[in-house]
């Protein structure tokens, strides 16, 4: 049995090796003909660009295997609102508040002086101009506390 087994495998691991393959260079050439025309050309848009949330049931499974997923919260945002149930239209949030970077006024890092003689510009700096001035030239606070009492002050002003 074992016998039999060895030369069926050496039988097909051989037969490979006396093909003889396509010789390509005097083999004619013949364009392939396409009868079906691609997919896609005149389908209409899917549900999520048209209401811009995911559909009720692919939310529902996205919410039950991860909610914190991003199309699970949409599913979950658009769930609350009733745009199922009502068959609301599309629905774009707006948001009408500062941007992180406007509404911290803790501004851009400090630059880096190769020269302690050379005062950098208080614009290429990113803080105001009144915490540069409570400061001697070469010198920066010693500890958060000192800074985050600076920026307070230099907001009071």
């Amino acid at each position: 049995m074992r016998t039999a087994l060895l030369f069926i495998c050496l039988a097909a691991m051989a037969v490979p090796v006396t093909a003889h393959h396509p010789n390509r260079e005097t083999g004619p050439v013949i364009p392939r003909v396409d009868f079906l025309p691609p997919l896609g050309n005149r389908l209409p848009p899917e549900y999520r660009r048209v209401y811009n949330r995911p559909t009720y049931l692919g939310g529902k499974i996205a919410y039950l295997i991860a909610p914190s997923s991003q199309e699970a919260m949409a599913w979950h945002r658009a769930e609350h609102r009733g745009d199922y149930e009502c068959n609301r239209g599309r629905v774009v949030n707006q948001y009408f508040y500062a941007k992180p970077y406007e509404a911290l006024r803790i501004g851009g890092r400090r630059s880096v002086k190769a020269d302690p003689n050379e005062q950098a510009a208080p614009e290429l700096t990113g803080l105001s101009a009144e915490y540069d001035d409570q400061y001697e030239e070469g010198q920066s606070p010693d500890s958060d506390d000192e800074l985050s009492e600076a920026l307070e002050d230099a907001g009071e002003k």
